[in-house]
């Protein structure tokens, strides 16, 4: 609670990482304005895992699932997280591989709170300004698509924002890095699949492609703006198609700690496979 003193009340309540629901202790709840705004029954964090995956394995779909589980995220990500990571075998397949797909090419028919940060073509010469707009410079660790070849499903463009939200996921529960201290992030530069760009709820820039020196200059200047505002960031590349995932990778590697997992993290787990 220290680092966010002022949060009292609802404005508590609405805060994700800080909020722990009906888990706030009497002492708890009188101490930041809390009364009233609870049932009366604190229940352990426990006590609120069981109930998540109640309501869980009553949801019928893996979509309805990944919906429910990324509500709860939203609202208290210390029983997402908690759930998550006790019962990771169960949830796993569902934050990410296989279901995280599905989730991807209806991400604006589901879309909720926003999460992450979007940068777009349009974004061009104010970069820097819109990773300023992220409210800690405490990150360690940035997961980036420009959703060109999301999974086995091709161009989802802006929808494939679904996967740096899934994969940071899974760095805090299997690795135990601070949610708040990820950010997932979207190259949002158009996309080539028409059906999905003239779509109702498509939530990207509704524009083909930016290919070329074009791309390659917005690139560059996140890249630049990355090691600035987040200096002792790790960058990872996720999910570019197979031309510009080589050519970021070797224009940027030597500028700035990162590297791309399609790429480099295959080759890591075929070799020790292998070994």
């Amino acid at each position: 609670m220290s680092s966010h003193p002022s949060l009292r009340g609802y404005d508590l309540l609405r805060y994700p990482h800080l909020n722990r629901g009906s888990a706030f202790t009497l002492a708890e709840r009188d101490a930041y304005g809390l009364h009233g705004l609870l049932p009366a029954r604190v229940f352990t964090l426990e006590e609120q895992v069981q109930r998540t995956l109640l309501n869980l394995r009553r949801t019928a779909t893996p979509l309805g699932k990944y919906i429910t589980l990324a509500r709860l995220m939203d609202r208290n990500d210390t029983v997402y997280y908690r759930a998550l990571i006790d019962h990771i075998s169960e949830l796993m397949p569902i934050v990410y591989t296989p279901t995280v797909g599905e989730a991807c090419e209806h991400f604006g028919e589901i879309f909720g709170r926003p999460r992450g940060l979007y940068v777009t073509a349009r974004d061009r010469g104010r970069i820097r300004e819109v990773l300023a707009n992220w409210p800690t410079r405490e990150v360690e660790v940035l997961v980036v698509t420009d959703g060109e070849r999301i999974l086995g499903l091709g161009d989802l463009g802006a929808q494939g924002m679904g996967i740096p939200l899934g994969k940071l996921a899974l760095y805090t529960a299997c690795a135990g890095i601070d949610p708040t201290r990820c950010l997932p992030v979207m190259l949002d530069v158009g996309t080539d699949n028409v059906e999905l760009r003239e779509s109702t709820f498509y939530p990207g820039i509704p524009q083909p492609r930016l290919r070329g020196e074009a791309y390659s200059e917005l690139a560059t200047e996140f890249v630049d703006a990355v090691r600035e505002i987040f200096p002792n960031a790790l960058l990872q590349w996720e999910d570019f198609a197979t031309d510009n995932a080589f050519r970021l990778l070797a224009a940027h590697r030597n500028r700035i700690r990162s590297f791309n997992d399609d790429i480099q993290g295959t080759a890591a787990v075929t070799l020790s496979g292998l070994y």
